[in-house]
């Protein structure tokens, strides 16, 4: 999958967060907001977005309250004063910069998890038609890659309907138990949690790249052979073993979010993301360059 960076008269800054606003949410929250809305224009970039529906959330630091996006709001659109802030009963706690309202539906699947699972600091839920065709399976999704051995355990859940009520929470709760960080939706979508924000769109986008993987090989029609040539249980462990290793140094997706990162600034899209010191030296350079 490769990054598709929007072309616009005038970028969309990210960090578009006045003084006012940042003494009154703090620094913790405004890099958190920063870091969401910099993962929502790359989830853009990737061609994950579905119209304005899909929702990535994430917890406010030292706080029971979540961000999510406005409803009505293109992915591309979405900015770090923009995100609206909510508590786990749907109340507003802080409306962003915008006058659109949030979507009961991202509410209901985001609060239900966020609420269950404190281990899981952001949620990302997507409509992709890769990920759709997955979750229409009548059968499991095997694991027949090194793509695929890192997304297990993933889980399921019944599709019930529009999730438009708090009657489904409970069996979303039931569904999407730890260590799993990864559920595939019946019928509808993706969804991906993680340690931070970062870790989060690296689990979403190894699970989509699976689920792509998955639908060009023909293994959605051919399930016989999917289980035939499955990775087995002692290679999948080695694969995730080997993979812990390989991705130590980069702090739970920070390395891979920071390099995506840094291509929206290059971009004049002005991120804010709180950098570690390696990419500010490279943004520099750049910035500086004759």
């Amino acid at each position: 999958m490769s990054l598709q960076l929007p072309r616009t008269l005038r970028p969309l800054i990210i960090n578009d967060i006045p003084k006012a606003l940042a003494k009154k949410w703090g620094k913790a929250e405004c890099d958190t907001r920063c870091t969401l809305a910099t993962a929502y224009r790359l989830v853009d970039c990737y061609g994950w977005g579905d119209l304005i529906y899909g929702h990535l959330t994430c917890k406010v630091p030292e706080t029971n309250h979540f961000l999510i996006n406005p409803y009505g709001m293109h992915f591309k659109e979405v900015s770090a004063a923009s995100l609206i802030k909510v508590d786990t009963d749907g109340n507003i706690i802080d409306p962003g910069t915008t006058k659109f309202p949030f979507q009961m539906t991202g509410y209901v699947i985001h609060s239900a998890i966020h609420s269950a699972r404190p281990d899981l600091k952001a949620v990302f839920h997507i409509h992709t038609r890769e990920g759709m065709a997955v979750s229409c399976s009548p059968a499991p999704l095997y694991p027949v890659s090194q793509t695929g051995a890192l997304t297990i355990p993933h889980t399921y859940h019944d599709y019930q309907g529009v999730v438009v009520d708090d009657e489904e929470k409970d069996a979303l709760r039931k569904s999407f138990n730890p260590p799993s960080k990864n559920l595939i939706l019946k019928n509808h979508g993706l969804v991906s949690g993680g340690d931070n924000i970062e870790e989060t769109l690296a689990n979403l986008y190894f699970l989509h790249s699976y689920c792509q993987t998955y639908v060009d090989a023909g293994f959605i029609n051919d399930p016989k052979t999917a289980k035939m040539v499955a990775l087995t249980d002692e290679v999948i462990q080695k694969a995730k073993s080997g993979a812990r290793k390989v991705r130590s140094q980069i702090n739970k997706g920070v390395g891979e979010f920071e390099a995506l990162a840094r291509q929206l600034d290059y971009a004049g899209m002005e991120t804010g993301y709180p950098y570690s010191d390696a990419s500010r030296d490279i943004l520099t350079k750049y910035f500086n360059r004759e």
